[in-house]
């Protein structure tokens, strides 16, 4: 699935480096999307399988988190650079040969896994079901800067898609998700991994519009002066990794989402160019450890289950970051004025609901763990 995965990327760069009208280029970076949502999950899933034990395991999210901050980092600067240099098409043209050496990497060096026969195939009405709620909530999000009617009646349709949605899992006998996923240290996973995305991402883009349009610098420098979110992002989930055995995933979650929401609340209170880059450094950190210690909180389950854990936390980050921009922006548009400082206020308070709601889920748990062991004894 890995390989499959990293041949439709390779597919949709080609498809947007040779595209010769806007339409073909939003059609290649859409094969691009499906062929993330492939990679992902897959990729998580052959790292942590690896790990021995649970110190390497940690490890392992540490690294892999570190990669994707490192990525983000390096990503924004290259491109940039390439496309003053060359041409935008070159990124794409690029990809091919990325590609390519990924898959002869993973060839060569990892393992090949046996699929399970056993395995039941997946119910199709459950996928349509499944891309119906999604689209429905991003496309509500997205509009919610419009007259009530459209945005409400999207949210409508999101809501009847979910419960839908959940009904028809529940007397299938293909569910898309094993009914045993849905146990609370998944859920608070899931929910920290929605959040990490939603507040950062959010935080990222005003202040990259702050940046620009009130302070003035280019573009260059905007994507520059941010550079230090993506680094610290590094940092936090190398560090995480070995700051989980010591003091549990569930409160390496909490300190994430408290530098995150410190960030957002020093760039709102003083809305300098000097508080706004100290606030993204804090929520880098953030972003770092809370996401380290989401996935650890989202795959700790069976073998057979991890598929599914990773790419429902893969889904949940992107319609974090699909969502909650969207929003935030709605929020702090005025017209063709943007009111930041509401920008980073939501930021903050979606920070501190969403780590209630983790805690909240990840306690219920906790506080379950004595009885079920009482009960068995």
């Amino acid at each position: 699935m890995l390989v499959m995965g990293l041949v439709l990327f390779a597919v949709g760069s080609a498809v947007a480096a040779a595209a010769p009208v806007m339409a073909m280029l939003v059609a290649g970076r859409a094969i691009q999307g499906a062929a993330a949502a492939v990679t992902v999950p897959n990729a998580l899933v052959l790292l942590t399988r690896v790990a021995e034990t649970q110190a390497a395991r940690d490890r392992a999210l540490g690294a892999w988190n570190a990669c994707g901050g490192l990525a983000g980092a390096t990503g924004l600067l290259v491109g940039g650079l390439t496309t003053s240099a060359v041409s935008w098409r070159a990124i794409f043209w690029g990809n091919l040969a990325v590609a390519t050496v990924l898959i002869a990497v993973l060839l060569r060096l990892v393992e090949r896994d046996r699929p399970n026969r056993a395995a039941s195939a997946f119910d199709l009405r459950s996928v349509m079901l499944q891309v119906v709620s999604v689209g429905a909530i991003v496309a509500a999000a997205n509009t919610a800067a419009r007259a009530w009617a459209l945005p409400a009646a999207l949210v409508l349709v999101g809501v009847l898609a979910t419960v839908w949605l959940v009904v028809h899992e529940r007397r299938t006998t293909s569910p898309l998700v094993p009914v045993g996923l849905w146990r609370p240290p998944f859920v608070a996973g899931l929910i920290g991994s929605f959040g990490v995305t939603a507040t950062t991402s959010s935080l990222v883009v005003v202040g990259t519009l702050y940046l620009q349009q009130a302070e003035g610098f280019s573009p260059a420098a905007a994507g520059l002066l941010i550079l230090p979110f993506s680094i610290s992002v590094v940092i936090a989930a190398g560090l995480a990794g070995r700051l989980m055995p010591l003091v549990g995933a569930r409160r390496v979650v909490t300190l994430g989402f408290l530098l995150i929401g410190g960030g957002a609340i020093m760039a709102f209170v003083w809305s300098t160019t000097e508080a706004l880059l100290i606030g993204l450094t804090l929520a880098g950190l953030g972003n770092g450890a809370g996401a380290v210690a989401a996935y650890e909180l989202g795959t700790a389950v069976p073998v057979e289950e991890q598929g599914s854990a990773a790419g429902l936390l893969n889904t949940a980050a992107q319609v974090g970051t699909a969502t909650m921009v969207a929003v935030t922006i709605s929020v702090a548009g005025r017209g063709d004025v943007i009111d930041y400082r509401a920008g980073w206020l939501t930021v903050a308070l979606t920070a501190v609901a969403v780590s209630i709601g983790a805690r909240t889920v990840s306690s219920t748990s906790r506080s379950g763990s004595p009885h079920r062991g009482s009960r068995s004894c």
